[in-house]
């Protein structure tokens, strides 16, 4: 097929999508304009000057994220170019820093430029407290200057430690190819004791490296091509990989191989180009392909062997480099949640005063009118926003029966035991990355035994949305900070809609016309949320002044009652991933039955009194959590305390958070000072918050 003219149909109908979600804007715009309040992060006071235009840049922003293609999520990031006239080595420590929240471990490259020369390679791992590879690759990869082919990859540790030796590039044992993988391979162990039953000698402990030699083994042995020798090899392997492969042999082509790990092909005028995610190449190219699971294909600068007639486009989407002018990332995507929560509103288009509109629920209206028992299913912090979303739901009487699970957990008994349950049943999938390998797991394993799946996730056209074919997005644009903040916020707000969502199928038809009073306080929060949001981030100085008393201290606790509870475990968790503080977030009154034997005062602590921050609110719990924070203070807890009543904290902290009161979303404006806690305390103890130790972004490994 011509691939000006698949480019130009593929372009056509991006822009039709663009267009179609544009004119969907509605008045919520404006509440967001006027909440965000777009805070100079040198002073946090608003200016008035800078909102005018937050309307116009929302609806653009909202345009960008919702038709996104394939903006997936792995554990590691690849990236590859070849062809052209400018400078590879340019693109792909670009596309270094732009994957590197998926792993930053290691990172390296791998060039050619002379072939006689050979490969020129850089790779080193992130060894020490705050060391960065990709800045080390930056540093030191000169030799790659001006070379028109490579590949590169940032690296979350699977399979051996943090070593330069274990760091992606690998080699083949002859040193004329080299290769970058995301994945696991099962087998690796009984390939690589093959493979040294041959001679072959292997410099670190990656299942990667596995492949490298056994490819470039069938490549010498056989005589074939280089993509010949990679499909034989990956019919030995047991496994997922996404691959990037080159050969000092063929220089102007790579080889690339999926299977059960994403891997997008950008297409440009002179260049082709690889990556785990389209982000890395928008500057280059808006036109990719998604590779099919066990497809395996050659790219070289005038074309692919690959059917480019599933070529799509992506829309024009601001892919920064830097937070500036914020200091970091998480700052910066803290600041964006009010306008995040819009977007997740789609601006007024799905929260309209008389209807909930979600077009991914629809198309199924009828099958899911049948829904009576649902399952919220997800990991880390989804899991924290389904609790939430459970309490939601229960609350509005959305199902007969619903409750979360962790995915990691999910065994054969959770699922319907008989035709009549299944057919009343269905999982909710909730997924930042929509990758994460357990939730997958559980997506197919639910298929199997027809139970209807939905999903709610962020990136689109990733492997659970494609996999589930039926759900709503988060649109909370890029977050590439690794621990989500506003990931957790629009994923409670659209499972609020969703909540309200199946509330009003139900009732249409039962025949139901009169709105519950719990439905109509939850749409009016929603409704309000962006401006609460927006307040709240007014705590950030006193967020400041309570991180300095955490600074010192060896745990803490966070409590909460009702929704409360869930924001008291992605509160801990937040702590816990961004200043290696620990922390454990429990239900109000669930110290007394054990972890009261931790609490520390001043007079008997190592390091004084314990911290035990309370989410105390104006609600049916009040009692129960002002009880609560009575018991610890008196044992000798320092009591921090999140309010939306000034008045409940009155003997107990003389200076507490106050947060916006915003009914049942009221808990969830709570996490925002929590975040800002961890984040000021992470800056404190010298941590990089955006890179905490030994996390990615997403897990799609076991």
């Amino acid at each position: 097929m011509n691939i000006s003219r698949v480019m130009s149909i593929a372009a056509r109908r991006a822009q039709v999508a663009r267009s179609s979600i544009v004119a969907n804007v509605s008045h919520l715009g404006f509440a967001v304009a006027a909440c965000q309040q777009l805070h100079n992060p040198g002073n946090e006071s608003a200016t008035s000057s800078r909102v005018g235009g937050l309307f116009a840049a929302a609806a653009a922003a909202m345009g960008a994220s919702v038709v996104l293609g394939n903006d997936s999520a792995d554990c590691c990031g690849i990236a590859g170019v070849v062809g052209g006239s400018g400078d590879a080595r340019e693109f792909l420590l670009e596309g270094l820093t732009i994957l590197k929240n998926r792993g930053y471990d290691s990172a390296g490259i791998a060039t050619i430029g002379d072939p006689t020369d050979g490969l020129t390679v850089t790779k080193y791992a992130s060894v020490g407290e705050n060391a960065d590879g990709v800045e080390l690759v930056r540093e030191r990869s000169m030799a790659s200057k001006g070379h028109r082919i490579g590949i590169a990859h940032t690296r979350w540790a699977t399979h051996g430690g943090k070593t330069d030796e274990n760091a992606h590039p690998h080699l083949d044992t002859s040193g004329k190819i080299a290769l970058v993988h995301n994945g696991t391979i099962n087998n690796a162990n009984e390939l690589r004791r093959d493979l040294q039953s041959r001679g072959h000698k292997f410099l670190g402990q990656t299942d990667t490296e596995v492949i490298a030699k056994l490819i470039g083994e069938i490549y010498e042995k056989d005589g074939c091509s280089v993509k010949e020798a990679a499909e034989k090899a990956l019919s030995r392997c047991d496994g997922t990989w996404g691959l990037g492969i080159m050969c000092t042999d063929v220089p102007d082509q790579l080889v690339v191989a999926c299977n059960g790990s994403p891997l997008v092909i950008g297409i440009g005028t002179d260049r082709m180009f690889i990556a785990s995610e389209t982000s890395a190449f928008n500057r280059y190219t808006k036109n990719f392909i998604s590779m099919k699971d066990g497809e395996i294909g050659v790219l070289h600068s005038d074309g692919t062997t690959l059917d480019l007639g599933r070529m799509q486009v992506a829309p024009d989407q601001e892919v920064l480099l830097s937070p500036a002018p914020y200091t970091h990332w998480t700052l910066k995507e803290m600041y964006e949640q009010p306008e995040a929560i819009g977007r997740s509103l789609g601006f007024g288009g799905r929260l309209m005063a008389d209807k909930i509109t979600l077009g991914g629920l629809e198309m199924k209206a009828d099958k899911l009118a049948n829904v009576d028992f649902l399952t919220l299913c997800a990991c880390g912090t989804s899991l924290n926003a389904s609790r939430y979303a459970e309490k939601l739901m229960k609350h509005i009487g959305s199902f007969d029966v619903v409750h979360s699970i962790d995915a990691a957990e999910v065994e054969p008994s959770d699922f319907p035991q008989n035709p009549n349950a299944a057919s009343r049943s269905a999982f909710l999938m909730v997924s930042q990355s929509g990758e994460t390998k357990d939730v997958a797991r559980v997506v197919q394993a639910a298929q199997e035994k027809d139970v209807t799946v939905l999903s709610v996730v962020n990136s689109v056209g990733s492997l659970i949305a494609r996999m589930t074919k039926l759900g709503v997005y988060c649109n909370a644009g890029r977050e590439n900070a690794v621990a989500s903040t506003k990931a957790f916020t629009t994923q409670v707000t659209v499972l609020a809609l969703v909540a309200l969502w199946f509330r009003e199928l139900k009732d249409r038809v039962s025949g139901t016309h009169v709105a519950s009073v719990e439905g109509n306080n939850l749409r009016e929060s929603l409704m309000r949320l962006p401006i609460c949001f927006g307040m709240a981030l007014k705590t950030r100085d006193k967020c400041k002044k309570i991180a300095e008393r955490l600074n010192k201290k060896d745990h803490c606790f966070v409590l909460g009652k009702g929704y409360g509870e869930p924001v008291a475990m992605e509160g801990a968790l937040k702590i816990k991933e961004m200043c290696y503080l620990h922390a454990e977030g429990y239900s109000g009154g669930a110290l007394k039955h054990g972890p009261f034997a931790l609490i520390e005062s001043d007079e008997n602590g190592k390091n004084g009194a314990t911290p035990i921050i309370m989410l105390i609110f104006d609600d049916d719990h009040a009692h129960h959590m002002r009880t609560a924070a009575e018991e610890v203070k008196a044992r000798g807890a320092d009591v921090i305390i999140i309010t939306d009543k000034k008045s409940l904290a009155d003997g107990l902290d003389d200076d507490p958070l106050v947060i916006p009161s915003n009914g049942p979303l009221t808990a969830l404006g709570a996490v925002l000072p929590i975040q800002l806690m961890a984040f000021e305390l992470a800056v404190l103890r010298g941590i990089n918050p955006d890179t905490p130790r030994n996390l990615a972004k997403a897990v799609t490994v076991d």
